[in-house]
């Protein structure tokens, strides 16, 4: 096909699947990190080294983006990091390729923007008040009440968000955010330091929606099921698809519809984040790129049979995409989770990991040696491995995912 797609971040490796998908439909690659990874290298045609943490750092990555652009033109720009959507806003205002708009990718990476945008156009959230300081804290929990959501505005991956359940322990989660909840700590929260959003805690259960925006339509793909912890909400299960009746799921994409419209999103992954509350459905998050947690890489193409990744890379290009579901089945990935912190002593059950049915793959994320940081001090330190399964329909995929789970054990001393 011979097109030039630039990257915004390589990050991680759970994330190769969609450098090798790039490569897969022929394109040349270029990649825009502070570092190039080994194992993206074979997937790299040309590296660009550059800081897209700090924004007011990114001309110098213009500067070289105006070179390679001259030399062989870009035909889109994607990311698959939630720190990549603003860049990548920039380069396709810059460069004139499909995208989203700069104000619509400030709508997506700042939660207070987002839960403004929603409110003008009237798509259900929960109630909201942007904190910056101590006064303004007090202020927001005495409007919202109690139990709240305290959580930094330019996060992601539940990375930041504290439950506040009664006035007594207001302080002491305050003073929490305000010692770990910094750039110094974690580069996560690089993104519009010292912004707070108090929300009210929503009763109800979690699902996120997987979907592609192209020219103002946005194509939803799947619904998934989520499982988090009650303190810091970590998530560490996924489910595809939602175990849902036909008029909920239909809710949910209406709504999920309505936010990507409210924010203003286009030609971009979609993964947003659904709470089904007594009152109806409410938008948590919606962010404007595919969901990690392999649920795009993984389990939409197990349970459905679409390469929504694929998708996504075509529509950044501007060329058709094909999002027909082939079969229906269900996938499940299931993530350990350390209970103490310390080193890394020794893992259990690998080998039997290798002959159960329905596991598709597992992973070692921390290896002997390797130090287990809990929450908030490190808000991903705890997750140390993980296992996807498939099934015949989901219930089975979940049962699979929760049995190979108990088989993998971690000693931590």
């Amino acid at each position: 096909m011979g097109k030039h797609i630039l990257f915004l971040n390589a990050t991680y490796i759970h994330k190769i699947a969609t450098l090798a998908t790039a490569k897969d439909l022929g394109f040349t690659v270029t990649v825009v990190d502070t570092a190039l990874p080994d194992w993206a290298s074979p997937y790299t045609d040309c590296f660009i080294e550059a800081d897209t943490y700090d924004l007011s750092k990114f001309e110098e990555a213009l500067v070289a983006l105006r070179k390679r652009h001259e030399e062989l033109p870009f035909d889109g720009v994607v990311t698959f990091w939630h720190y990549g959507i603003l860049p990548a806003a920039l380069v396709a205002a810059e460069f004139g390729l499909p995208g989203c708009s700069v104000e619509a990718a400030e709508n997506a990476c700042n939660k207070f923007k987002m839960r403004e945008a929603l409110r003008r156009a009237d798509v259900p959230h929960p109630k909201f008040a942007l904190a910056t300081n101590w006064d303004d804290l007090l202020a927001a929990s005495a409007m919202i009440g109690y139990p709240l959501i305290y959580k930094v505005a330019g996060a992601a991956g539940s990375a930041g968000v504290f439950k506040v359940t009664t006035p007594g322990e207001l302080r002491a989660i305050y003073e929490q955010s305000q010692n770990h909840v910094n750039p110094e700590n974690d580069l996560l929260f690089a993104y519009y330091p010292q912004q707070y959003v108090v929300e009210e805690f929503m009763e109800g259960r979690e699902v996120s929606v997987e979907a592609i925006v192209a020219q103002g339509i946005v194509h939803s793909v799947a619904v998934t099921d989520k499982w988090a912890t009650p303190t810091y909400f970590t998530e560490y299960q996924h489910a595809i698809p939602a175990r849902l009746d036909q008029t909920t799921s239909a809710e949910v994409i209406r709504v999920t519809e309505a936010g990507v419209k409210a924010l203003g999103l286009d030609n971009c992954g979609v993964h947003a984040e659904v709470m089904i509350t007594q009152e109806g459905c409410k938008i948590v998050e919606i962010n404007a790129r595919l969901g990690g947690d392999f649920i795009t890489t993984h389990l939409v193409p197990l349970a459905c049979g679409v390469d929504i990744v694929r998708a996504n890379l075509l529509a950044v290009v501007g060329e058709p995409f094909d999002l027909t579901q082939r079969w229906q089945r269900g996938s499940c990935v299931r993530f350990l989770l350390a209970e103490r912190e310390g080193f890394v002593n020794a893992w259990k059950g690998v080998e039997s990991l290798q002959h159960m049915t329905g596991v598709r793959t597992f992973g070692i994320d921390k290896q002997v040696g390797d130090v287990v940081f809990l929450p908030p001090k490190k808000f991903f330190g705890f997750r140390i491995g993980y296992v996807i399964t498939d099934g015949n329909d989901v219930a089975e995929a979940i049962q699979r995912a929760e049995r190979a789970a108990t088989e993998l054990q971690c000693i931590i001393l």
